[in-house]
């Protein structure tokens, strides 16, 4: 039986202004897995991501579920899918708790206050993220990775299956940075479907089940990560030799000096 994508992108093209961006890029997301979106700065990921999300507008055929993103409402779109940006700084001194309360906005009416149901999902999405210690806390004044836990958590409580990280590790101490990718893998495993970009071939051999290459605009490769990531793709990617090494269970990315 042929699975479902849960996202689909056919031939999508998409230009800022006379500068040609994407070049017809097919890319499906399926139930249950965790994509990594490798390709070097410039080559279209951030922008292939908002297409998904519908921040940037397209003629392109892109479908959630049966349905035309294009005949989607930015709510329809939030029942569906969470968007977790890199951690960022806000306005106003949140605490954490309601930091992933926000989570909740497409579940309630335009003025509605959340209910106990609500406060219930917020607090049980704190839990699986491992920062239910954190709820009473200031977000403002949280290190880099638990600001990115708490971003996690508000999407765990939006109470979606679909999750889009743009470089969720960016900025973060490399501890926090394995710890990140650890829940990733265990979110992964109770059925969640991910979609990260990332820089780091060692972070996709670690954390993916499929890996998507784009590289000047065009999809180069779509595979298994150990079928993908090899010395011959990094060259052409990056511009550099290395070696893909293997470490007991795992494989790793050695670039190589001089």
């Amino acid at each position: 039986m042929e699975l479902k994508a849960v996202l689909e992108v056919k031939d999508l093209h998409f230009s800022y202004k006379k500068k040609k961006v994407l070049h017809g890029v097919d890319f499906s997301l399926y139930k249950g897995e965790v994509v990594s979106l490798l390709g070097p700065n410039g080559c279209g990921k951030s922008t292939l991501i908002r297409l998904m999300l519908k921040l940037l507008e397209s003629d392109g055929d892109i479908k959630l579920g049966d349905k035309a993103l294009q005949k989607c409402s930015h709510k329809e779109i939030a029942e569906h899918i969470a968007y977790i940006p890199q951690y960022h700084n806000v306005p106003f001194n949140y605490s954490v708790l309601e930091m992933v309360l926000m989570g909740r906005i497409s579940k309630l009416g335009i003025f509605a206050s959340p209910s106990e149901h609500d406060y219930q999902v917020a607090h049980q999405a704190l839990q699986k993220a491992g920062i239910a210690a954190l709820a009473s806390s200031s977000f403002g004044e949280l290190s880099g990775g638990q600001k990115q836990l708490v971003l996690l958590a508000r999407a765990i409580a939006q109470e979606v299956n679909i999750f889009i990280m743009d470089e969720p590790v960016n900025g973060l101490d490399y501890g926090n940075q394995i710890r990140l990718l650890e829940l990733i893998d265990s979110l992964a495993k109770e059925g969640y479907t991910f979609l990260k970009t990332t820089h780091y071939p060692d972070h996709a051999l670690l954390v993916s089940s499929r890996v998507v290459v784009l590289n000047g605009g065009k999809i180069i490769a779509d595979g298994k990560p150990e079928e993908v990531i090899h010395s011959q793709m990094i060259k052409e990617v990056y511009g550099i030799a290395a070696d893909i090494l293997m470490h007991e269970k795992h494989r790793r990315c050695l670039p190589v000096f001089g």
